[in-house]
């Protein structure tokens, strides 16, 4: 029997500390008006002292799961896309699936900078098409506040979330149900996703926050000497690479839509990943998509790595601004220097609608 994948649900799940401007004006030259103007960031998200990047995607994926109308205990595979897991090993995903109770699934970890979890969806929409896995969760959980230069300017933008999305295997000939007539829709999701190695950002291992306190620097402490890892990132180097490869996927997608009718007036949300308002302004004059109609996280979450996407996702939904059978269109980059685009059709359970 011939497969199609739909996207059945969506969660986040966002701290409630947080990072403001003025905390960087203590610590490095900078000040809120150059932070505004230049990154278009406020506030950023941090991880409460007592949680882990696995407490904030088991809540996300709970979300998701809810909304989809499925229990954990049904799903097949886990896929959690994170830059800053709680150990080396065991996986974040398999500790997720313990505090799910998803007895029956699979779970792994993949790690590819901001772009974990498209590329995430990309693997979860193989196995659906393939008939490998039925029912898969896609989540993205980070908490890169944790592993920052706090005297750094580079890294004034990250803060942390997890966001996470359910994957679905649908008969070949079960349509979008509730889709207005004459609406243009894809029967799965279409991606270009690629890697141009760079160590643009790069990050050398993990560590927990005890290690590297935000509240250390504000009492004086002299953290140079401190023994940690801390990441690196070439800022100029990093935004040309996103224009440009967020550009070319982007491009690759809407073209690879035109076989099955699409054209860019059709699509009826865009996602980009947000790290810097300009290059979010770019790619929507790119696409032909009004930046004031996007999900705007980055103003108060920063840049929240593989939680961006569904979480952007995830508040326009909660607003009643997605509905089923909106054709969405997203992107995203990252350190590897990973880039990718998704087109998909929106087929959460509309609100009011069943629900567990």
């Amino acid at each position: 029997m011939s497969h199609r994948a739909a996207v059945t649900g969506i969660g986040s799940c966002i701290p409630s500390r947080r990072i403001t401007n003025q905390d960087w004006e203590k610590l490095v030259d900078t000040s809120d008006e150059w932070i505004v103007k230049n990154i278009g960031i406020r506030t950023r998200s941090r991880i409460e002292a007592d949680r882990t990047t696995t407490d904030m995607g088991s809540d996300a994926a709970s979300e998701a799961l809810r909304r989809a109308g499925i229990l954990a205990d049904s799903i097949d595979f886990i896929i959690c896309a994170t830059n800053s897991q709680d150990h080396l090993y065991p996986s974040t995903a398999s500790k997720i699936q313990q505090k799910l109770g998803a007895t029956h699934a699979t779970s792994l970890d993949i790690q590819a900078g901001c772009t974990g979890w498209l590329f995430g969806m990309r693997l979860a929409v193989s196995l659906a098409l393939s008939g490998q896995a039925s029912k898969i969760l896609v989540i993205g959980s980070d908490a890169l506040s944790r592993a920052l230069n706090f005297k750094d300017r580079s890294t004034t933008l990250f803060g942390d979330g997890s966001g996470a999305a359910v994957v679905e295997s649908r008969a070949e000939n079960e349509t979008v149900s509730a889709v207005p007539a004459g609406k243009k829709t894809l029967p799965s999701p279409i991606f270009s996703t690629g890697t141009a190695p760079s160590l643009a950002m790069q990050q050398e291992t993990i560590y927990q926050e005890k290690f590297n306190r935000l509240e250390d620097y504000f009492d004086g402490k002299d953290m140079i000497t401190a023994q940690r890892p801390l990441p690196l990132m070439e800022g100029k180097v990093s935004l040309k690479l996103a224009l440009t490869k967020s550009k070319e996927s982007l491009d690759a997608v809407i073209q690879a839509a035109t076989a099955f009718g699409i054209h860019k007036t059709d699509i009826d949300l865009y996602v980009p990943h947000q790290t810097n308002v300009h290059v979010i302004k770019s790619l929507c004059e790119h696409v032909g998509f009004p930046f004031v109609k996007i999900p705007y996280t980055l103003e108060k979450y920063g840049g929240i790595s593989t939680a961006g996407l569904p979480t952007a996702m995830n508040e326009h939904y909660t607003k009643g601004l997605l509905k089923k059978g909106d054709l969405v269109l997203c992107s995203g980059y990252g350190a590897g220097f990973t880039y990718g685009a998704m087109m998909f059709t929106w087929e959460v359970a509309d609100s009011g609608e069943k629900k567990l």
